[in-house]
């Protein structure tokens, strides 16, 4: 039985979820949701997730939101399927650990910051290129750990795992910052090996599929 995968289209968080049921094959019913149309918080969705977030995936009954809980469900639920979490007990720590990372360090510490600054000023207010800067400055360091913490092709090895799925939005979600608002200055905190990496990524077969209509 295909699960049910609520989505919402730029969201990182629900992102690594639908490219981790691609990498493991999981069925899956994909149900789109307007954050523009308020379809997060409409009764319907409220009713299955009380924080009405996404990703939430509702599987044969059970429902479970937060994106890093689902990608453990997904190995736990489907241990047949390719693994998120590979190789021996170290091995699945350090996945672990670079995914925690990931998410404080690189997006919560420094892309929500600048995304704040940059998008989400009250009307009137300008954002300031200063504190901008220093978020930057700070984001770029922690890339270049990240390049440092790579093994061989992918942040596991040269196979894919959860780390991957849960750090590559915030790499894309660089690029479309900069897109939007070059004056940040985004452009080139991406480090080389890193930018090859993210090609690498988007080089897989059902990235495409996965890519947000509206960033095209």
């Amino acid at each position: 039985m295909a699960l049910d995968y609520y989505h919402g289209h730029g969201s990182p968080y629900s992102w690594r979820v639908w490219l981790a049921l691609e990498f493991k094959g999981v069925p899956y019913n994909l149900k789109i949701l307007s954050f523009s149309d308020g379809d997060t918080t409409k009764p319907e969705f409220v009713a299955i997730n009380p924080r009405h977030t996404v990703p939430t995936i509702v599987d044969d009954g059970y429902t479970l939101w937060e994106s890093l809980a689902i990608l453990e469900y997904l190995d736990d639920r489907f241990p047949n399927a390719a693994k998120l979490y590979p190789g021996d007990a170290s091995a699945r720590a350090r996945i672990r650990r670079l995914i925690h990372e990931a998410a404080y360090y690189v997006h919560a510490e420094c892309i929500d910051k600048i995304v704040d600054e940059l998008f989400w000023k009250k009307e009137g207010e300008t954002s300031d290129l200063a504190k901008i800067g220093q978020w930057r400055d700070k984001l770029r360091g922690e890339l270049e750990y990240f390049a440092k913490e790579l093994r061989g092709k992918f942040i596991a090895g040269d196979a894919l795992s959860a780390a991957d799925f849960a750090f590559y939005p915030s790499l894309a979600y660089c690029w479309r910052i900069n897109v939007r608002r070059p004056d940040a200055g985004l452009g080139d905190v991406i480090p080389p090996a890193l930018a090859d990496y993210k090609k690498r990524i988007e080089a897989l077969p059902y990235f495409d599929k996965t890519f947000p209509a509206h960033w095209r």
